[in-house]
């Protein structure tokens, strides 16, 4: 397997007059270059992320019959529980080995409620609590994003202000032996702006280098996991890279997993045609389609198997 190195800034960083454009350079020069770096002294204290998984592995060891009563098919996939083998990879035939439940923002315009399961009692407050959290972090490491291209720090936040980012809480159960041709999560690039992603309970996560081997990459404890994703690459010209990730299934089959990956998205209507300066520093082309953040949301829905 090759070696790659991911970059490490502290969120603290970003407030400081010091220490800021460093962090922005690190930043805005990982997203070039491998699509990911990592984020330490982000404020989620360990304990709480603790009681996040301890909620999330009592509502995914819910009878089936339970878990399924908080399926909502009119929210393609963006609210409530999705079922175990339902969701795939973009051009993969193969089911993902996963389920996931998903919240977003309350009072959205353009999707359901949020759906709330009645038990675990503290899935709310942890699961809701950790949304808020994460958005906050977000916006920063946007603005961040923002600042490295030349732009006003609130040039790419305002895109994701008031927009519908999703909070995933993944459960990789034991997988049978008859299943283990398939992978936890095939190899694929997230659809939105930038996904943010605490450490798992376990490992397997890899991400693709440019010359097509695959890298192990994991967060520790007090780390956030920050990668560029396809609606940035379209905006930005594939200034910054969405690169491709998996899920590789364990050597112990029996092992489960619990993720809970933050996706940022910018509001439906934002214009993803590439930035002109973005353009100029990359290929001097249009090297992506000019559309909206919704467009692009609904064509990958579907091409997942969520729509």
């Amino acid at each position: 397997m090759a070696d790659i190195s991911i970059p490490t800034i502290s969120l603290e960083s970003l407030n400081s007059p010091t220490h800021r454009a460093a962090s922005v350079l690190t930043i805005g020069q990982a997203l070039e270059q491998s699509g990911f770096f990592i984020v330490e002294d982000h404020g989620i204290s360990a304990d709480q992320i603790a009681e996040c998984y301890r909620v999330a592995e009592t509502f995914f060891t819910l009878p089936e019959e339970t878990k399924h009563s908080y399926h909502r098919p009119e929210s393609n996939g963006q609210r409530g529980f999705t079922e175990f083998g339902r969701e795939h990879a973009k051009d993969s035939a193969q089911a993902d080995l996963k389920e996931f439940y998903q919240i977003g923002r309350e009072n959205s315009d353009s999707l359901p409620p949020n759906v709330w399961p009645s038990e675990p009692t503290e899935f709310r407050e942890a699961i809701g609590g950790l949304y808020h959290q994460l958005e906050g972090i977000g916006m920063a490491l946007l603005g961040a994003c923002s600042e490295h291209l030349g732009l006003e720090p609130d040039f790419l936040p305002r895109f994701a202000r008031g927009s519908d980012s999703i909070l995933r809480v993944i459960h990789y159960p034991p997988i049978e032996p008859s299943a283990a041709s398939a992978a936890r999560s095939a190899a694929h690039q997230d659809i939105n702006f930038i996904t943010l992603l605490i450490q798992a309970t376990e490992g397997g996560l890899e991400l693709q280098t440019p010359d097509g081997d695959w890298v192990a990459i994991e967060a520790k404890p007090n780390q956030l996991i920050v990668d560029s994703c396809d609606m940035m690459a379209n905006l930005t010209n594939g200034q910054f890279c969405s690169t491709m990730h998996r899920v590789v299934n364990p050597p112990d089959l029996a092992m489960r997993r619990l993720s809970m990956p933050y996706f940022m998205h910018p509001t439906r209507d934002t214009d993803l045609t590439p930035l002109p300066a973005c353009i100029e520093r990359t290929s001097g082309q249009a090297d992506y389609p000019s559309w909206t953040a919704g467009e692009f949301l609904a064509k990958r829905l579907a091409e997942i198997g969520l729509a």
